[in-house]
């Protein structure tokens, strides 16, 4: 039965109010950060990022506890990816724009299609290793009731290099199929080994018994693939280019997206958030702005006392003229927390917290940039401290600079800067420095009639 496209609005963003086990970022991340952060010496170098899309359409994720086998990584979606977020409570969720994104690599996979909301990574990358691996799911509104339609969406992941003179699809479904991974190809009817379904039992279910699984009631998606992996064997030490794709196709109406993993590329499958906020205040209120990365929940402590669980608090603190306080940040998602601190107030020293710099990646390996604010910043020193708190990396801090830290071994390191003036930045960042020569290989992993469709309005 069709569903107006308003209806499913409505629904959606109510649902997007509930508490869900499946958390798709609002954050702005940067595209190069999170490929810099997630798989940037893992079992490569990333060379260079290009990302083709709304600001919206990716992000980071987290769904551990969401059914859909993959823990956490990079969101890939034909509308907001806030579209994925569940429960499943409409047949037809949309959020996406509606734009005409024509592209020949994915127009090729959809047998022709016109491309719609394209989401699109283009990368650069010498790897370490004889192979490579992105593990993901991809899902979809689509299903069940558009299969076997033009509105054919798509996942693709091209890689062109040597032993690939073309760019090549490598998003197949596993053998003896070999097939592109879209609404066509892997669905309750074609390659149902592949295709779980994700559609309740008050949805349209095409003759297939309502879902099962706990995905349902995080994932919005109707129709959802197991664990894939897009794997090639490669020449170690060579340069690649890779595009991930994900797209509409024939119109940009009922969303899709593809989940990509953490742990690919030998990424680790155990993914630390890192914890860093800076202050505004106002008399003796203090806006804290929570500049966290890669967490799902947030605990402050404010010295004087109180604590909060919000992402973005306001605190309003007894004395700020007259005292000192500590106030700290728990930062955690599925597997992990880091802890910033920050002293508010007067102090003995008259130290204050400086604002404005840009340090990445923040999962680095031989590299570690450092842009300074514009204006007053006058100069400085930095200190690496690694977690027993030894420093070991001191130096003058004049502008814009670059680390060498090759010599560093893998862990947590504090990096701290202290302006001329008495201003203080401190922030973590995680050393992924691994033997990728002895990364495992990635294995593959098993993973009627058409209702009236609403058309498009932009």
């Amino acid at each position: 039965m069709a569903r107006s496209i308003l209806l499913g609005l409505l629904f959606l963003f109510l649902s997007l109010q509930l508490q869900a086990q499946l958390f798709v970022d609002t954050m702005y991340y940067a595209p190069e950060d999170l490929i810099m952060d997630f798989f940037q010496g893992s079992c490569v170098d990333i060379l260079s990022v290009e990302y083709n899309g709304e600001s919206t359409q990716s992000t980071f994720f987290e769904g551990s506890q969401s059914g859909l086998g993959i823990n956490a990584g990079i969101i890939l979606a034909t509308g907001a990816a806030a579209v994925a977020v569940g429960p499943n409570n409409v047949d037809n969720a949309a959020m996406g724009f509606g734009n005409t994104t024509p592209d020949p690599l994915i127009q090729a996979i959809a047998n022709g299609g016109s491309s719609f909301d394209r989401c699109k990574y283009h990368l650069q990358l010498i790897p370490h290793t004889d192979s490579i691996g992105f593990k993901y799911v991809f899902g979809s509104e689509e299903y069940c009731e558009y299969v076997g339609s033009q509105f054919n969406d798509v996942f693709g992941f091209w890689i062109q290099g040597p032993g690939f003179p073309d760019p090549t699809n490598i998003a197949l479904i596993p053998n003896p199929s070999a097939i592109p991974v879209s609404i066509n190809n892997v669905n309750n009817i074609s390659n149902s080994d592949f295709y779980i379904n994700n559609t309740p039992a008050t949805g349209v279910l095409c003759a297939s018994d309502p879902a099962t699984g706990i995905a349902v009631d995080y994932v919005q998606f109707d129709g959802l693939t197991t664990v894939l992996t897009a794997y090639a064997q490669v020449v170690p030490d060579s340069s690649y280019d890779i595009w991930i794709a994900v797209s509409d196709i024939s119109d940009g109406i009922y969303d899709s997206g593809v989940f990509l993993s953490v742990e690919s590329l030998c990424g680790d499958s155990l993914l630390s958030p890192i914890a860093a906020f800076n202050t505004i205040s106002n008399g003796n209120t203090v806006k804290l702005s929570n500049a966290t990365k890669y967490a799902t929940k947030w605990h402050w402590n404010f010295g004087d006392g109180s604590t909060s669980d919000e992402r973005f608090p306001t605190h309003q603190f007894p004395d700020l003229l007259g005292q000192t306080y500590q106030v700290s940040l728990v930062a955690s998602n599925y597997c992990c927390s880091d802890t910033s601190l920050l002293y508010v107030g007067t102090s003995a020293s008259g130290a204050v917290r400086e604002t404005g710099f840009k340090v990445y990646p923040t999962h680095f390996q031989d590299e570690l940039r450092i842009e300074v604010p514009g204006g007053n910043f006058g100069g400085g020193w930095l200190s690496l401290y690694n977690v027993t708190g030894i420093p070991v990396l001191q130096q003058r801090l004049d502008g814009n600079t670059l680390l060498q830290t090759g010599h560093l071994p893998a862990g947590v390191y504090t990096l701290t800067i202290k302006s001329v003036t008495g201003a203080i930045w401190t922030g973590r960042v995680i050393n992924k420095k691994r033997n990728c020569r002895a990364c495992p290989t990635i294995p593959l992993r098993d993973s009627t009639l058409i209702p009236p469709r609403a058309s498009a309005t932009g």
